[in-house]
C-alpha cells in the first residue's frame, strides 16, 4: 500500500510539472511556419498573458480585440498592451467569443477605460454576461476524467481560475449582438471575413474565419499539451454538448480556414480537426456540476 502511495504521489507530481512547463500559451511558430514578425505584418498580434489567448486585429491605425482575460490580470494584460504599442483608446471594437470568466474578465474595465468601444457577441451571451457567472446549467462536463484530474490539481495550486464569475456586464445599446453568421463588413468592421457560430462549448460560442485563412475560434477547439497527452484530441477541457461541438468543427473546416487559433493553447493546422473527428466519446464525458 505504501509503494503505491509513493508511485501515486510520483505520478501526481510529474503531472503538475508537465502542467506547469505545458500549460501556458504559445504560438505555435513551427506548425504555422511563421513567426510573430509575419504575424504582426499580417495585422495580427498575439497577446499571451496567461492560460487565454487574446488577439489584436489592426484596421488601420484601429484595432480589434478577440476576447479578454480574467479579471485579476489586468495589470498584466495592460503591460502587454503596452508592450505591442497599443493604447486602450485605440481600441474600436471586443468581438467576444462566449461569455466565460476567462474571455470576459476585462469587459467592463475596458469599456470603462474606453465608452467608444463596441462590444460584439452572440445574442445568446447577453443574458449570461449579465448574470455574472459562467452558465453550468447543462448536461455537458469534462472531456475525460483524466482532464478532470489534472484540472482539480492545477485549481489546487491556482484558486483565482476557480470562480467562474466576473463583474456583470449590461450590453449597451452601440453594441452587437450576433443572431446568425454575418460578414465583418456587414456589422461595420473592415476586414475580409465573417463570424459563424460554432456552439458546442457554450449556446453563445462563436467564431472568427478571416479570409486569408485564419480562424480564431475561441473555445470551439483547443490545443493544450497536456491535456493532449491524456486524449483532449483537440477539445477544450468543458464543453456542454459533444455533438454540436463536433458539427461547429465540420463547420470550421468548411470554411476552407488554413491555421486554427485557439483561445488555449498552441496554434495549429486545420486538419488536425478531420483527424481527431469524433476521437471523443460521449459516454467518457465526467459531469463537472
Amino acid at each position: 500500500m505504501k509503494k503505491k502511495t509513493i508511485a501515486l504521489l510520483g505520478i501526481t507530481l510529474v503531472l503538475i510539472v508537465i502542467f506547469a512547463l505545458n500549460y501556458n500559451p504559445v504560438i505555435n511558430k513551427k506548425i504555422l511556419k511563421a513567426d510573430n514578425t509575419k504575424l504582426i505584418n499580417n495585422g495580427i498580434i498575439p497577446i499571451n498573458v496567461s492560460v487565454t489567448n487574446c488577439f489584436l486585429l489592426r484596421i488601420d491605425n484601429k484595432y480589434i480585440l478577440i476576447d479578454t482575460v480574467y479579471e485579476h490580470e489586468w495589470d498584466i494584460f495592460n503591460n502587454a498592451l503596452k508592450k505591442a504599442n497599443v493604447d486602450i483608446m485605440d481600441i474600436s471594437h471586443i468581438l467576444l467569443t462566449h461569455h466565460h470568466d476567462d474571455h470576459i474578465g476585462l469587459l467592463n474595465k475596458l469599456t470603462t477605460l474606453n465608452n467608444d468601444i463596441i462590444v460584439v457577441m452572440s445574442e445568446l451571451a447577453k443574458d449570461s454576461i449579465l448574470k455574472g457567472e459562467n452558465d453550468r446549467n447543462h448536461d455537458g462536463g469534462f472531456v475525460n476524467k483524466w482532464v478532470r484530474f489534472i484540472k482539480v490539481i492545477n485549481n489546487k495550486f491556482n484558486k483565482n481560475f476557480n470562480e467562474l464569475k466576473f463583474t456583470p456586464y449590461v450590453a449597451r445599446e452601440n453594441d452587437i449582438l450576433i443572431t446568425d453568421d454575418v460578414r465583418l463588413t456587414e456589422i461595420g468592421i473592415d476586414l475580409d471575413g465573417i463570424i459563424i457560430k460554432t456552439p458546442g462549448h457554450t449556446k453563445d460560442s462563436i467564431s472568427i474565419v478571416l479570409d486569408n485563412g485564419y480562424a480564431f475560434v475561441g473555445d470551439a477547439a483547443a490545443n493544450m499539451p497536456i491535456f493532449q497527452l491524456v486524449g483532449a484530441n483537440y477539445f477544450v477541457l468543458v464543453l456542454e454538448d459533444i455533438d454540436t461541438y463536433y458539427n461547429s468543427w465540420n463547420k470550421i473546416i468548411s470554411s476552407k480556414e488554413k491555421y486554427i487559433f485557439p483561445s488555449h493553447g498552441n496554434s495549429f493546422l486545420v486538419e488536425k480537426l478531420s483527424e481527431n473527428m469524433w476521437k471523443n466519446e460521449k459516454e467518457k464525458i465526467v459531469s463537472n456540476k
